[in-house]
């Protein structure tokens, strides 16, 4: 194995380890233009495990394969963390979305990127009482089978289906 850098046609670089011609063991490969940075392993040309910054400032730091987040992860992006499990590049199986600066968090299940089958959502209202209005408490929790991220719900304990004013997709 060898290692170097190595500067691309279209103004990328590669600077680590090379083996036949493709990147391999630790490295670091920058997009053209700034257009995001992969941090770590190397196998054969394709990432292992370490970490992507996109140009906005979003994270994955987890493992890859074939070129694409797979295995366990974690993915900061905007006001979310995703902590879970990934598969051919989607969140998979199992994993827990969070707000960075609310309560708001989705536990559960995933498929080919979104919630579905059993979770556990819990909401941040932020609503504020007006003066003389009982304070409603700041979190509902809601037990879930869903196949979309805006399917009804129900609370825990309660037979009517709900509904949320909340879109937690973004």
């Amino acid at each position: 194995m060898t290692g170097g850098r190595f500067d691309f046609d279209d103004g990328g670089t590669y600077c680590g380890g090379w083996e036949d011609g493709k990147a391999h063991g630790h490295g670091i490969c920058t997009g053209p233009k700034g257009q995001g940075e992969y941090a770590g392993s190397w196998s054969h040309g394709f990432e292992i495990v370490g970490v992507y910054t996109w140009p906005s400032g979003n994270t994955y730091r987890g493992y890859w394969s074939q070129g694409k987040r797979h295995g366990l992860g974690v993915e900061n992006k905007g006001k979310w963390i995703y902590r879970g499990e990934w598969s051919h590049g989607f969140k998979g199986r199992y994993g827990v979305r969070q707000s960075h600066n609310t309560p708001a968090r989705y536990d559960g299940t995933w498929s080919n990127g979104l919630q579905d089958g059993y979770g556990i959502e819990t909401y941040g209202d932020g609503e504020q009482p007006t003066p003389g209005q009982k304070a409603k408490p700041p979190i509902r929790l809601l037990s879930r089978l869903c196949t979309t991220p805006k399917s009804p719900g129900r609370l825990l304990g309660s037979s009517p289906p709900i509904s949320t004013n909340q879109d937690l997709t973004t």
